[in-house]
């Protein structure tokens, strides 16, 4: 990276970013919170039914896979930050309308699900409006560091607050935390009318309030909207590769996810604490992955960080199926949490940098459509395999298998695409 590179990469952030990262700091707070209010309130609705339970998160997650293309498309024919600001504003809405069922005692499971599906569906505008208005704030060679503060602020606002701010104020009623949910996205509905207001310069927020977009309006228009932000994403040639990559790493990765807490009690031996100290380690890692990611991108060959991060990632992995040992897997997880956030953030800010700002929230859909995509196979996957493997192995060295499978499948992407891709990037990403 040249000189003046570093120095443009080192430059104050400025005021705008940072009141956006206080609306995304409180927006992030406001669904850690809901993280466990939403799921708690499913369960004393419905205390022995487990699939019922699951009914109402399924539906929260449902529309990252049928919405996010056409969210894609609001993104590049809206403003962005106004389209942010609606979606928070409606959540807000939505927060003291289920805040009132609650309180009211009208709530049940199928009205749960039911809000649980429009707050996923607000999420999924936001967060992919958000993903898309970073590159408006900052210079392109300052996007590591800007995402990579926006990615770790996420990880403290919902697991290290919003989280234990939900599970406290449960204790005072069902309906409580919805009330830090109303107060949360109202700061972040000032905060965002805050940037709005400071006069962007045409076009560095998306289409300017009041301008004619590029794509023709109205919902006949919005399938070939879709397709041409598919199309976008399929003819950069880094860009597919690193959806071809996602492909097969997310649904490795997701496989551990979905038997990760009978990895900690059956093969670990640890109870509910122990997790939660596990996944503080991770998500401490995190935050640092996200703080030295821009100065990792600085010191490091152009274009080898992300292969770097896979890498090392999958090496990591294959560590805890050899040695499943708590100390050793609390290791991992703290370096790895940071590695696979230095990869999302790595790969994010290229993405923002090699996309024309008029296709870039339909290409950031694609790509969150093929990650969230399979990482619903990979979840489904991975119980089926321990299951498979546990009559042969027993149960506790099954459950080492799916940490044996993300080694295995992030090195071998690594040793198949590992030097293109890093070509790619430094052919494309100048």
């Amino acid at each position: 990276m040249s000189d003046s590179t570093t120095r443009a990469s080192a430059a104050p952030l400025g005021g705008r970013f940072w009141a956006f990262w206080s609306a995304s700091l409180a927006s992030n707070l406001s669904d850690g919170v809901a993280m466990i209010a939403v799921p708690w309130l499913a369960s004393s609705l419905a205390p022995d039914s487990a699939a019922l339970v699951a009914a109402v998160a399924t539906a929260g997650r449902l529309p990252w896979l049928l919405l996010a293309l056409p969210a894609g498309v609001l993104v590049d024919r809206l403003p962005r930050f106004t389209l942010m600001v609606s979606a928070n504003t409606l959540r807000l809405l939505l927060w003291a309308l289920l805040a009132l069922v609650v309180f009211s005692g009208w709530a049940s499971i199928p009205l749960l699900t039911a809000f649980a599906f429009c707050f996923g569906a607000l999420e999924v505008c936001y967060d992919t409006a958000a993903e898309t208005t970073v590159t408006a704030l900052v210079p392109r060679e300052s996007l590591e560091r800007a995402n990579g503060h926006v990615r770790s602020g996420a990880i403290v606002a919902q697991e290290f607050a919003g989280r234990p701010l939900g599970g406290f104020v449960l204790a005072l009623g069902l309906f409580v935390p919805f009330l830090f949910n109303i107060a949360a996205l109202l700061v972040s509905v000032v905060a965002l009318l805050r940037v709005r207001a400071t006069s962007p310069e045409p076009g560095d927020a998306g289409p300017a309030e009041g301008s004619v977009p590029r794509a023709p309006r109205g919902p006949r228009g919005v399938w070939a909207d879709v397709v041409e932000g598919v199309r976008a994403l399929w003819n950069q040639p880094l860009l597919r590769a690193v959806a071809v990559i996602a492909v097969f790493v997310n649904t490795a990765y997701t496989t551990l996810l979905s038997t990760q807490v009978l990895f900690v009690r059956d093969t670990l031996g640890l109870g509910p604490a122990g997790f939660g100290l596990l996944m503080a380690f991770a998500a401490i890692g995190g935050v640092i992955g996200g703080q030295v990611v821009s100065w990792l991108r600085s010191v490091l060959a152009h274009g080898t960080l992300p292969t770097l991060c896979l890498a090392g990632s999958g090496l990591l992995y294959l560590v805890v199926a050899l040695l499943p040992l708590t100390p050793v897997v609390a290791g991992v997880y703290f370096l790895s949490g940071g590695l696979v956030l230095g990869y999302s953030v790595a790969m994010t800010s290229i993405r923002q940098r090699v996309t024309p700002d008029h296709l870039l929230g339909r290409v950031n859909a694609a790509m969150r459509t093929v990650s969230w995509g399979m990482s619903a196979v990979g979840m489904a996957a991975g119980g089926v395999l321990v299951a498979a493997l546990t009559p042969t192995l027993g149960q506790a060295d099954a459950l080492r298998v799916p940490y044996a499978l993300v080694g295995a499948v992030s090195l071998a992407v690594v040793a198949c695409f590992g030097r293109r891709l890093v070509g790619l990037v430094r052919e494309h990403d100048v």
